[in-house]
């Protein structure tokens, strides 16, 4: 039976559109489906450094795309984590790795190990059982030497990437496979009978027709055509900061590997760099610091950084409903708005398209899928949410109104529930589509000082002295270097 989608138009200012047209050309090889990529101009200056979750099981490699070639093209640098500073009244900084520390062993997982040694004989040093904190720490990494060191085969890392240079390489891919690119502004959209796109009028009085589309636009311009439900569910009550300032210059230092996030007394800085550039946001409460006084701090934060150039916008963080609707689809942006800390919009496209393509329909109008496919979506960008939250639920700032508003914050049951288990007795269980890993999790407990009241009772199970020898063999620096 022949498919009634023939034609997939994908509609996007950016990387997002760039890499979503990428995989539905890759997944659609030898179809006959053809795919149309509407690249609008940008109507604002776009992130010019992108964040993506790269590695083994990472989208490009999925792909077939050669990341070391795709790491030249576009200026990129490892991140293995994130650093967080101010966000505890003791000033330490927390540093948070992407990826696993240690091992299993019998089945119970490692930090329950970690947590039994530290209930006999104080503190210990989580990170230090870390590839990417280690890698993190000397600045140094290098995929390649996977082949030689096993713990590194299935490190998670990112990859911090030029916007317009990952766009660039993302529309040599896709004209290779057949993607044909417009550039374009769309003016309007024309529903059929049954209100469902049909095609869209763009901005040289031409229309382009299509089957089914992909939203990857930061204003939603498809989706709110036909979606009956565009109100944001709106996150105000957990992050208050409701204005952003962002800047980029070009890189005057060696770039880090890692995210750097700063606590201001109105909310978070945040900085990042590839080897040409290092881009700098502020997102702030607008009650308690205005837009001059965010910008000078923004200057002040990121070396090089003119005030008179940062852009200052307002922010709402929150996520629709409603995903897929009728024959479009919403990803990225145009899903949700997510604190830029740790998760990126390029992320999360990149997760929806893969997940749409393995639902791809057959008819234009598929509603069961499109339910299924809106809950896993909704799951999983509730689960990126109450990641980024953990970091504000588990802090003991108070310096600055945002903080002190944070203090009595009544967060989403779901990472209360969490927060809980893990303190009580160090246990996660991981939900079905789940944008940080498990390690993730856990690592951020630890790391920001949720050790659990008591430990796996199998960890009794096994000799101590054999405990700290096998600890020891997983340890990538020592206690005398921390």
């Amino acid at each position: 039976m022949q498919s009634d989608v023939r034609k997939i138009v994908i509609a996007g200012t950016g990387a997002a559109a760039g890499a979503a047209a990428v995989a539905t050309a890759v997944s659609l090889q030898g179809s006959g489906i053809s795919i149309t990529l509407l690249l609008s101009p940008n109507s604002q200056k776009p992130r010019p450094v992108e964040v993506f979750r790269s590695g083994p099981l990472g989208f490009h490699t999925k792909l077939g795309i050669e990341e070391s070639g795709l790491c030249r093209q576009t200026n990129a640098v490892y991140g293995m984590g994130a650093r967080y500073r101010g966000l505890s009244e003791s000033g330490d900084d927390v540093f948070v790795p992407l990826g696993t520390h240690g091992k299993t062993l019998r089945l119970v997982d490692f930090h329950h190990y970690v947590a039994k040694l530290r209930a006999e004989d104080g503190a210990q040093h989580f990170n230090g059982w870390s590839a990417a904190a280690t890698a993190a720490r000397a600045g140094r990494f290098d995929p390649a030497q996977a082949d030689l060191e096993p713990a590194l085969r299935l490190l998670e890392y990112d990859l911090y990437v030029d916007s317009d240079r990952y766009l660039d390489a993302m529309l040599v891919q896709a004209s290779a496979l057949g993607v044909r690119v417009v550039r374009q502004t769309p003016l309007n959209a024309e529903l059929n009978a049954e209100g469902m796109l049909e095609s869209v009028t763009l901005d040289d009085g031409s229309s382009l027709h299509g089957d089914f589309f992909i939203d990857c636009s930061e204003d939603r311009f498809l989706i709110r055509h036909v979606t009956s439900d565009d109100e944001l569910c709106d996150w105000s009550s957990w992050f208050s900061c409701d204005r952003l300032a962002s800047r980029s210059v070009k890189s005057q230092q060696t770039p880090r590997l890692f995210t750097s996030i700063e606590a201001h007394d109105s909310g978070l800085l945040s900085q990042l760099s590839t080897r040409a550039l290092a881009t700098g946001c502020f997102v702030y409460d607008g009650a308690s610091i205005n837009d001059e006084q965010a910008v000078e701090q923004l200057a002040k934060y990121l070396p090089g950084a003119v005030p008179d150039d940062a852009q200052t916008a307002p922010f709402r963080a929150g996520r629709y409903s409603r995903h897929w609707e009728m024959n479009c689809v919403a990803i990225g942006s145009a899903a949700a708005v997510l604190v830029p800390i740790e998760v990126s919009p390029l992320q999360l496209a990149q997760s929806a398209v893969l997940r749409l393509l393995a639902m791809l329909p057959r008819g234009k109008d598929s509603p069961m899928l499109a339910a299924e496919f809106n809950r896993m979506t909704n799951v999983e960008i509730d689960s990126a949410r109450d990641y980024q939250l953990l970091r504000l639920a588990v802090t003991n700032r108070q310096s600055g109104q945002f903080w002190q508003q944070t203090q009595r914050t009544q967060w989403p049951d779901s990472l209360q529930r969490r927060i809980d288990l893990f303190r009580s007795h160090g246990r996660f269980t991981a939900r079905d589509h789940e944008f940080f890993s498990k390690s993730n999790w856990i690592s951020s407990f630890l790391n920001f000082g949720v050790w659990p009241a008591s430990y796996d009772p199998l960890a009794d199970m096994i000799d101590e002295q054999r405990i700290r020898d096998e600890l020891i063999r997983f340890r990538y620096w020592t206690l005398a270097d921390d």
